[in-house]
């Protein structure tokens, strides 16, 4: 059911969708909100990754944010290398191909910023 778009609305952070995915199984979490369950044409990952943890390279046919909020991360997109850290923001363009790592001993949290209503991704 599509939520009133229109509304202000509070999420708490387990309301969230908790994912299967390699992070998580990793010891890590991923949590999803689905813009198009909200009326909304932005989605949202908030996730923990463990030292040495991240998913696999893959695109997406849209423009995404990551937003550092602890931790530190070795983003790989397309051909560059990115280090980040807490406070700082990584623009991946649509289509490049990316992955990231956590580097570091602590863990990596941080909020994916999806330019669209639903996921969409290519493994590669």
């Amino acid at each position: 059911m599509t939520q009133d778009p229109t509304r202000p609305r509070r999420l708490s952070l387990e309301e969230l969708e908790l994912l299967d995915i390699k992070v998580t199984r990793e010891g890590g979490s991923v949590r999803y909100l689905e813009g198009a369950r909200y009326g909304l044409q932005t989605s949202i990952y908030r996730s923990e990754t463990v030292a040495g943890g991240g998913p696999p390279p893959h695109a997406h046919p849209y423009t995404e944010f990551f937003v550092i909020e602890d931790g530190a991360a070795r983003f790989q997109v397309g051909d560059e290398v990115i280090e980040a850290g807490r406070g700082d923001v990584v623009i991946v363009p649509a289509d490049v191909t990316h992955s990231f790592v956590n580097p570091g001993s602590e863990p990596l949290r941080q909020t994916a910023i999806h330019e669209a209503a639903a996921h969409a991704q290519e493994m590669r």
